[in-house]
C-alpha cells in the first residue's frame, strides 16, 4: 500500500505544470518555395536566421529550464540561435520523435499543387475550402493514403511519435518550468487542434511564430506570447 507521503508525491507528479513556448523554425529555401519538408529540408534563409535571432531576444527574458528541437537542421539553427539570447546556458536537445509529419514520395513536392489536386478530387470549390474542412489529422491521412511510395506516416502514426516526444519534454522539465521547443508550422496546427479541439485561424503558420501553450497533469491551455 502506498504511504501518505508517496501518494502526495504521485499526485504532484502527475500534475505538474509546465509552460512550452513553441517557436516555429525560421524560414527556409523549403518554405519560400513552398515545397512539403517534413523530414527533409533546405538550410534557413537569411531573413529566417535574423528571424530566429529576433524571436530569441524577444524571449529572452524568459528562463528556459529545458530546449528542444527535432534534429532536422532547421530545429538545431533556429534553437540555437533563440539561445544565444539567454543569459543562462540552456542545453539544445535534438530528438527524432519532435520531427514535423513525414511526408515520404511528397516531400519537396509544391504543397499548393497537391493541395489543389487534393480539393478537386474531393469536389471542393476551391483550395481555401477543401483546408478550412479538414483537420491536420486527416491531411495527413490523405498525403499517406496517397503516397505512391507508401512512406509517409498517416496522422496518428505521426502523433503518437510526436506525443512521444513531448513525454520525454515533460519529464525532463522541473515543475513550473519553461522549456523551449522548436517546432514546425503543421506540427504546430496539430498541437493547436489536440489541444482545443478547434482549428487554427490561419492553415500555414508562418515561420518564427511563437506559441505559449500550458500544460498542467493532462490539460493543455494555449495562447499567444
Amino acid at each position: 500500500m502506498l504511504s501518505l507521503i508517496n501518494i502526495i508525491l504521485w499526485k504532484r507528479r502527475i500534475m505538474k505544470s509546465i509552460t512550452l513556448y513553441f517557436v516555429v523554425s525560421g524560414a527556409t529555401y523549403f518554405n519560400q518555395l513552398d515545397r512539403f519538408q517534413g523530414w527533409s529540408g533546405t538550410p534557413l534563409t537569411p531573413a529566417g536566421q535574423q528571424a530566429s535571432v529576433a524571436v530569441g531576444q524577444k524571449l529572452a527574458a524568459v528562463k528556459f529550464d529545458t530546449a528542444y528541437a527535432s534534429d532536422t537542421s532547421r530545429g538545431g539553427k533556429t534553437g540555437h540561435a533563440v539561445l544565444a539570447a539567454q543569459a543562462t546556458t540552456t542545453q539544445l536537445q535534438l530528438l527524432a520523435s519532435l520531427r514535423a509529419p513525414f511526408y515520404g514520395g511528397f516531400e519537396g513536392f509544391e504543397q499548393a499543387a497537391v493541395w489543389s489536386g487534393f480539393a478537386t478530387k474531393l469536389g471542393y470549390p476551391s483550395v481555401a475550402k477543401f483546408e478550412a474542412d479538414q483537420t491536420p489529422m486527416a491531411l495527413q491521412n490523405l498525403i499517406h493514403d496517397h503516397d505512391v511510395d507508401s512512406l509517409a506516416e498517416s496522422g496518428e502514426e505521426f502523433w503518437q511519435r510526436y506525443r512521444s516526444g513531448l513525454a520525454q519534454v515533460t519529464a525532463a522539465t522541473p515543475a513550473d518550468g519553461n522549456v523551449l521547443v522548436v517546432t514546425d508550422s503543421m506540427t504546430l496546427r496539430h498541437l493547436i487542434f489536440q489541444a482545443t479541439g478547434e482549428q487554427p485561424a490561419n492553415q500555414a503558420i508562418a515561420p518564427s511564430t511563437v506559441t505559449v501553450l500550458t500544460q498542467a497533469g493532462d490539460k493543455w491551455t494555449v495562447r499567444q506570447a
